[in-house]
């Protein structure tokens, strides 16, 4: 992909994100530059988040025994994480799909998945340079990476299986988040990792 092209697919992504998806699954893109697209992501989200803990460090007293701040203080840590995140939200993406009649495959949701994060990666860098020059700005930004992520992930998961519903694909997605969350939840709380909460 020439940079001409990326530029083109990041503007059809905000323009019109299910003919982007179209567009990549329509490229042929092998399965191992696939892989290779997920790791250069995950690597590229966690120097950044990095960076981000460098350039704004939280507050003396309340950044001591913060996980966030031990996360971001390490980078290939944070990037295993992400890596595995990537993975279970493609894996949700093929699987749930096709529980309702989808037809998509994991190498592809493994595709769409990525390119979601390489363009989460952009709002990322924009982040990042708007709360050097304007810090109430970065706030509203973190809000519309949020509502893009869910705005891309509808669309993609769309295009993906070949449903044609907005938003009977958005409460799937929104059904899956709040289920996965759940059982995250009792996992880590079944691990310990949830502090109890002092009578």
């Amino acid at each position: 992909m020439t940079f001409d092209e990326f530029k083109t697919l990041v503007g059809l992504t905000f323009r019109n994100p299910e003919a982007a998806a179209t567009a990549l699954l329509g490229a042929g893109w092998p399965v191992s530059a696939r892989w290779m697209g997920l790791m250069l992501a995950v690597t590229v989200s966690a120097l950044l988040a990095w960076l981000s803990s460098q350039l704004f460090p939280l507050p003396q007293g309340t950044a001591e025994g913060s996980p966030i701040l031990t996360l971001t203080s390490q980078p290939m840590v944070l990037a295993g994480m992400q890596l595995v995140a990537v993975l279970l939200a493609a894996g949700l993406l093929a699987g749930v799909g096709r529980m309702f009649g989808g037809h998509g495959t994991f190498e592809d949701a493994l595709l769409l998945t990525v390119w979601i994060e390489v363009v989460l990666l952009l709002v990322q860098a924009v982040q990042i340079a708007a709360t050097l020059i304007l810090p109430g700005v970065a706030g509203i930004l973190g809000i519309l990476a949020i509502a893009l992520f869910f705005w891309l992930t509808v669309q993609f998961a769309k295009a993906l299986h070949g449903f044609t519903s907005g938003p009977k694909v958005f409460l799937g997605v929104i059904g899956t988040a709040f289920a996965v969350g759940f059982v995250l939840s009792l996992l880590a709380a079944g691990f310990g990792l949830i502090p109890e909460v002092p009578q």
